[in-house]
């Protein structure tokens, strides 16, 4: 008889080094949900859900020790043992850990900054919206976690006295903007508190409390422990802080004092850490003179279409206009769920794999929404126990203008953000760290690339809605001058106001709240049109190689396959993908 086929070969597992790169990951996610417990709970990880970070000293210099062990076994792992994909999640590790190390060590911003986007007093009162209770256990935790908002206060106000130690301090309009958010959660009647009108909201639809004497329980935590809690940071920042703050909003005034150097070296090092890039303020502040430039041109020539003449008086023009202002909330949402419709609609003709995660439309919650920019997106958490948000500031909601509206929609969700976002965290096979860690030029530059793409998708469904998206790229591109104008050229607030508010026409309240989020966060600003340029040139690339065979779906699917990179790796991956391709 003839001799028997030998059988197939068993496909190779992976190896070792494959194996030890996984673990690398796994542990690095382990240690951010360890110091992150709120965040764990924002995803869904519900063993933690009874903690609050630990903002102490021992608490950084642990996980610093970890981290630094961590760092190094990524460091042991020859990448030339490596496939492909692990190679890619290596290289993330070590540019995550080694960008951790160096903004820590040039910036030390626990000690110093006061920040109305990002401070305790605000994100703490967004913890309603993602520790929903559901049960009994759940419950107790949100009281527990109640508790400890006391000990989280006196850790930061701990933190913040060793920057005043050595005359490092927040800016003066971000101290004041934070004062001004603690006095209005402290003069909320009870009844309307944002720690305790949510939480009531959710166990009404439960039918009973989830356990006898819970209300009770919850409103002596915000009475007794959360509201003085909030008062002494309200007395600490008036009476310690504010006395002190810099007069000068660039972060390159800080002086160098403890252990930090001098301002402008964190601001050279927040530049890399939000762009992925080794760029200097000078270049970014020419790229967006130019980018700025050319964009207004476009606007000239679309505003001269319309009938118009001169820009500014046609944007002038345009926001008195009554068709372009809903007058409440609800017409708000309801106008933005339909632009969400629009674009789910068009979504399957630029790209081959569409998220699974539904997404709903969100009012900011009143409290935060004076200061919060006009809309940012909320993930859904692994459990899916809550869909995707698309947060939509709807305070005076007269002042929002209709025109502006699809741009910002498909930014910050579909084809954006949410897209982004959702597919990553619904693959599987990549660790929790890539799917849910992310680059924010990659983030940022993908949601403004993704507004770019509703041209070619036949979104934008009028000439205003064209302009409008236009004036939000605009807006991306002076922020390039404006945050490196404040950070490393001296500029003064009222300077970056004028020009983002002369360059855009947007309202100056939104013009406003956005120059002191750049004031108090240097750098994250740049990511957006330097990710957007990086995104539009990998295509060009693309398109240029490949010619007629270019499938603009295949290569969306390639870019958003390995969760948000960072730009030296994405373009790394996409150049090997290319090689591939063509061969």
């Amino acid at each position: 008889p003839a001799p028997a086929e030998p059988a197939p070969a068993e496909p190779a597992g992976p190896s070792a080094a494959d194996i030890e790169v996984i673990a690398v990951a796994d542990a690095l996610w382990a240690e951010i949900m360890r110091t992150a417990p709120t965040w764990a709970s924002y995803l869904g990880q519900r063993d933690r859900d009874d903690e609050l970070p630990d903002l102490s000293p021992a608490a950084r210099a642990e996980s610093d020790r970890i981290l630094d062990a961590l760092r190094a076994r990524a460091r042991a792992v020859d990448p030339a043992a490596l496939d492909d994909r692990h190679r890619v999640i290596r290289a993330t590790l070590l540019i995550h850990l080694d960008d951790h190390f160096a903004y820590r060590a040039q910036c030390g911003e626990h000690a110093w900054e006061v920040s109305q986007l990002n401070g305790p007093q605000s994100w703490l009162g967004e913890l309603p919206a993602f520790h929903v209770v559901d049960g009994e256990q759940r419950a107790r935790d949100l009281v527990t976690r109640y508790a400890a908002i006391p000990t989280l206060f006196e850790q930061h106000v701990a933190n913040l006295r060793v920057g005043l130690a050595v005359g490092r301090t927040a800016a003066r309009i971000n101290v004041e903007r934070v004062i001004e958010q603690l006095d209005r959660v402290i003069a909320t009647p009870l009844e309307e508190n944002p720690f305790l009108a949510p939480v009531i909201g959710q166990i009404a639809t439960l039918g009973e409390e989830p356990y006898p004497g819970f209300e009770d329980e919850l409103r002596a935590a915000v009475t007794e422990q959360i509201m003085p809690a909030y008062a002494m940071l309200r007395a600490f920042l008036n009476d310690a802080v504010l006395p002190a703050a810099r007069a000068e909003p660039g972060v390159a005034t800080l002086p160098a004092g403890g252990k930090w150097p001098a301002g402008e070296v964190c601001y050279r090092t927040a530049i890399t850490h939000h762009t992925g890039l080794e760029r200097t303020a000078d270049e970014i502040h020419e790229l967006g003179l130019a980018e700025v430039a050319r964009i207004r041109g476009e606007m000239k020539a679309l505003v001269e279409q319309m009938g118009g003449d001169d820009v500014d008086a046609f944007l002038t023009a345009l926001a008195a206009r009554p068709d372009q202002h809903l007058d409440s909330e609800t017409a708000l949402v309801d106008y933005n769920r339909a632009l969400l419709d629009r674009a789910h609609k068009a979504l399957p003709r630029a790209f081959g794999r569409l998220p699974q995660t539904p997404i709903e439309v969100k009012p900011i919650e009143a409290f935060r929404a004076p200061e919060s920019p006009a809309a940012y997106y909320y993930s859904a958490p692994d459990d899916k126990s809550r869909p995707a948000y698309y947060y939509l500031n709807t305070h005076r909601p007269e002042t929002r203008l209709l025109y502006k509206m699809p741009a910002l929609a498909w930014h910050e969700a579909i084809p954006g953000h949410h897209l982004q976002n959702a597919l990553a965290a619904e693959h599987e096979a990549l660790p929790t760290f890539m799917r849910e860690y992310g680059s924010t030029a990659f983030g940022e530059g993908w949601a403004l690339y993704a507004e770019g793409l509703g041209f070619e998708l036949g979104l934008y469904e009028t000439p205003e809605e064209k302009l409008g998206a236009l004036t939000y790229e605009i807006w991306r591109a002076a922020r390039l001058v404006i945050d490196t104008g404040l950070h490393s050229r001296g500029w003064t607030r009222q300077q970056s106001i004028d020009y983002l508010a002369a360059q855009t026409g947007h309202d100056l309240g939104e013009v406003t709240n956005e120059v002191d989020r750049y004031i108090v966060w240097p750098g994250q600003a740049l990511a957006y049109k330097i990710g957007q340029l990086e995104f539009s040139r990998l295509r060009a690339e693309a398109t240029e190689a490949l010619g007629d065979r270019f499938d603009l779906r295949a290569f969306h699917d390639h870019l958003l396959s390995m969760g948000a990179l960072p730009l030296p790796v994405l373009r790394a991956e996409m150049t090997r993908w290319l090689a591939a391709q063509t061969n």
